[in-house]
């Protein structure tokens, strides 16, 4: 870090010579202040990147050397990384991006994405189902038990144009007739976020319930409404995040549900959480365990490895850690992906708590793949997850909400369909679900599910 902060500091200060020299011109002035503050970036990069690089053969080199059982238990080539102060990934399957990519990316990517000029062709294609709410509250506590919406605008919305809303649920058993202890419900709200019930455990996910990704006015836009609102559902036991970037962390759903829930973030969140006033936040690295008890039961949730990066402005970049989350109750597990790129690290995970029993797993925001591979993974990386992790069942989401890349925007499920095809999967094992639909698991993950 010495050798980088001296060649940083170098730098800027032949800029700030520079500057001195030509201080009587204000263009000027600007430029050199960008290209010294750019030096200094590059540099900076360039050295953690190499350290990077050094540490992962290390880790590589140490594990060869280590031939007992404990040993790979704890093996250290899927444990975080920090370097220079910020977190890195630690897999050769990672490359970081540069600003020359980004412009490339820029300059040749496509646009519209495929999308419809006509709104009920993406009706159509989109539809949108209301929460089986009835089902939702039955398998709450009655502490956690919201009434059924009558007013909602998103709701009325649904209703007024997906017809077959009243109807999605004509198939399912009577709710009275549910073990409520082993059977899972798993709904889909948009991008990563999703409402999940497990023996009496009620999980959010990556809330984002705007309109817009950062602000009422500022990030890409919804392709279809929210199919309801947080108000509208049983009230979270727990909400797991797995990154800070907007699109799957809002600052709103954080202010509203305060310390009435239990946060389980990556390690350096907690800060950005206590700046919002709430303190009951969790900080896990990856493999560590939390033991959580909920009404006289007791979950175990594990805060596992993914390849990414974090950031919610450009001077924070990966200060924070990511992560994905394993909930584990007696009967039954959920594993929540977050954002990622195909890496070793979910074979590790499989080896250590698979088979898990629901898999919520990221398919979209995969074009081109030169430029996203690394930070997202495509439908047939997201069916290798599935593998590795010996899912019994998988919900592929972050797709169809908010247009961040350059796939047709119902690609992900097509390609979903083919990948699965082509890899030996059952029709209903790994499925690209309807907005705001319920699904219903049997005991065990053994059985289809009640909504296929």
């Amino acid at each position: 870090m010495q050798r980088s902060t001296t060649m940083s500091s170098r730098a800027f200060g032949i800029g700030l010579g520079w500057l001195k020299t030509t201080r009587g011109s204000m263009p000027i002035y600007c430029m050199g202040a960008i290209a010294s503050v750019t030096a200094y970036y590059l540099i900076s990069d360039q050295w953690i990147d190499s350290r990077r690089r050094l540490f992962i053969q290390k880790r590589k080199t140490q594990q060869q050397q280590q031939q007992d059982v404990a040993s790979v238990q704890s093996d250290s080539r899927f444990s975080s990384l920090m370097i220079g102060g910020r977190f890195v990934n630690p897999f050769e399957t990672w490359r970081d991006k540069t600003l020359w990519d980004f412009l490339r990316w820029v300059a040749t990517r496509k646009t519209g994405n495929g999308l419809p000029r006509d709104k009920a062709k993406l009706i159509q294609d989109l539809p949108l189902a209301l929460p089986h709410y009835e089902l939702l509250n039955a398998f709450s506590h009655p502490t956690k038990v919201r009434q059924t919406p009558t007013s909602s605008s998103s709701s009325q919305e649904s209703l007024a144009e997906n017809s077959e809303s009243p109807l999605c649920y004509a198939e399912y058993p009577a709710v009275e007739s549910l073990d409520r202890l082993a059977t899972m419900t798993a709904t889909w709200l948009g991008q990563s976020t999703c409402f999940v019930q497990m023996e009496g455990l009620n999980i959010l996910t990556d809330p984002i319930f705007k309109r817009r990704t950062v602000y009422s006015w500022l990030g890409p836009e919804r392709l279809r409404p929210v199919p309801c609102q947080l108000e509208d559902l049983p009230v979270p036991d727990v909400v797991l995040v797995s990154h800070n970037h907007f699109d799957h962390l809002d600052i709103d759903v954080v202010r509203k549900l305060g310390d009435s829930v239990t946060w389980y973030v990556p390690l350096g969140l907690g800060s950005w959480f206590a700046r919002q006033g709430v303190s009951n936040v969790r900080e896990m690295d990856w493999w560590q365990e939390n033991e959580l008890t909920v009404r006289d039961r007791t979950f175990s949730i594990v805060a596992t490895p993914t390849q990414h990066w974090s950031g919610r402005n450009g001077l924070d970049s990966n200060c924070t850690l990511w992560s994905s989350f394993l909930v584990k109750g007696k009967e039954s597990s959920v594993f929540h992906c977050g954002d990622t790129g195909y890496c070793p690290a979910f074979e590790e995970i499989g080896r250590r708590y698979g088979p898990v029993d629901l898999a919520i797993l990221p398919i979209g925001s995969y074009e081109p793949r030169w430029y996203m591979c690394h930070q997202h993974v495509n439908p047939d990386d997201a069916v290798l997850i599935h593998r590795d992790l010996g899912a019994r069942r998988s919900i592929g989401v972050h797709w169809g909400t908010f247009m961040m890349s350059d796939e047709h925007y119902m690609a992900p499920p097509r390609d979903l369909a083919a990948a699965s095809e082509k890899r030996g999967l059952a029709a209903d094992e790994f499925i690209a679900p309807q907005f705001g639909k319920t699904y219903l698991y049997g005991p065990a993950m053994t059985g289809s599910s009640a909504s296929e």
